[in-house]
């Protein structure tokens, strides 16, 4: 187990066993569990994660939000459906171009799902850039991307 895996463990262990009520706090019971990470990556590992803050009606805390597989593959679907405007191979990057505005969702949805050809998103307004490994791995994560496409969808490989 690597260390960012071994880091989210430790997180979801302590979200579960804790009220954990701010960022600081958490950092503060990883730190005394020998993490000591800045804000920025705590931040991105709290995304990562699905953490969010919930109300109690007295105070808020952090919890895991669940969402499974399915519910991303089906919230892709529908956003393949509704927005997608080209899916293509570059290299070792797969190109979506989305409806306006778009893109940025597309991102988080790949990044929850964890695709494992996936390296990176980067995403600007309507167009969202898939980094891969290789070429081959950018074919591949194409013909996954593809499975959610549209029957009558038609892109260029």
């Amino acid at each position: 187990m690597n260390k960012k895996e071994t880091r989210h463990q430790l997180i979801r262990s302590l979200i579960s066993e804790t009220t954990v009520h701010t960022q600081q706090e958490l950092q503060t019971l990883l730190q005394r569990n020998g993490i000591h990470i800045t804000q920025a990556t705590l931040s991105r590992d709290m995304k990562e994660l699905n953490l969010v803050k919930v109300s109690n009606g007295e105070s808020t805390h952090y919890e895991t939000l669940a969402i499974s597989q399915t519910r991303w593959e089906h919230r892709l679907r529908f956003y393949m459906e509704d927005a997608l405007v080209m899916l293509r191979v570059v290299q070792n990057q797969v190109v979506l171009k989305t409806l306006p505005g778009l893109a940025q969702s597309f991102g988080s949805i790949l990044d929850a799902m964890q695709i494992p050809e996936i390296v990176a998103t980067v995403c600007g307004d309507d167009t969202c850039l898939v980094i891969c490994e290789d070429n081959d791995s950018a074919k591949a994560c194409y013909e996954t991307l593809s499975q959610y496409t549209p029957p009558f969808f038609f892109s260029n490989k």
